[in-house]
Parts: structure tokens; sequence; C-alpha cells
């Protein structure tokens, strides 16, 4: 759905006039102001626009978008744009079979000892097969980023 507002005539700059105005809404419904849209704030828009819609049609729209399963919609995950976290998954699966093991982890992660990436293991390898889905790996990014956000604070 969201790939529709950027598609149409104009070349390079028509998009980014497109771009620039999705981004105006996006902010305008955005009303914690947090950077992400929520199931509520996309559903009070869409009502408001006239688009009746129920909390199941909306849970649809964000099963498909919300790649990084944290319940909410980036700007980029609204545009349907691969995610900061799809790219570093993506960098970590150097064997591209859809899963992060504890030795491409480490490549990428070298500061790390080995008892840490053991203990990011025990903690978010759900189903314990050794390696991290993404689904889990998305746990881990986002729980971590949320923790040192809660540090700075």
């Amino acid at each position: 759905m969201s790939s529709i507002l950027l598609h149409g005539e104009g070349g390079n700059a028509g998009e980014l006039k497109r771009r620039v105005l999705v981004r105006k809404y996006f902010q305008q419904a955005d009303t914690d102001k947090d950077g992400k849209l929520t199931k509520t704030e996309w559903m009070n828009v869409l009502n408001y626009a006239g688009v009746k819609t129920t909390m199941k049609e909306v849970d649809d729209f964000f099963k498909t978008l919300d790649t990084d399963f944290d319940g909410k919609l980036s700007f980029g995950e609204f545009l349907g744009e691969e995610s900061y976290i799809e790219r570093l998954f993506k960098s970590m699966d150097k064997n591209r079979d859809g899963y992060v093991s504890k030795q491409e982890f480490h490549a990428l992660c070298p500061n790390l000892t080995d008892q840490q990436v053991e203990i990011a293991f025990i903690t978010f390898d759900t189903n314990k097969d050794d390696k991290l889905n993404y689904k889990e790996f998305c746990k881990m990014i986002t729980q971590k980023e949320q923790e040192r956000v809660q540090q700075s604070k």
C-alpha cells in the first residue's frame, strides 16, 4: 500500500517531492513523536481520513511492513525499504542460509568475548538450534538498543 505513494511520474525530483510529502504526513501521524507509527496511530489516521479500518486490517498491514518486529513502523519500514536491522542481518549471515551462527556473529563482532556471544545465544536463540533466525536476531538488536537508550537517560 505505501509503495503506491512513491510511484508515479517525475523521475528523481518527483520521487524526492513525494518522499518529502509522505514524511510530512508520517510525522503528523506520529502523535507521540517517537519517529515510529504505532498501530493505533495508523488506525486513527486512516479512520480520520474516512478509510474505515479495523484493527485486524491494521495488524495485517503491520505484519507485512514491521520488519524489525518491534510493533511499530519506522518511516523506512512504512515505505517498504530495507531496514538497518535487515542490512545488519544480511551482513552477518555470510553463507546466506537465513541464520547467523556463533562463528558469523563473532567474526563481525570480534570485540565480544566467546562468553558474551554464548550469553547472547542462550538469551535469544529461543529454539536452541545454536543459530539466530531473523526474528530472534531482531529481538536481540531491539532489546539491546532499548537497553542503551535506558542507560543514556
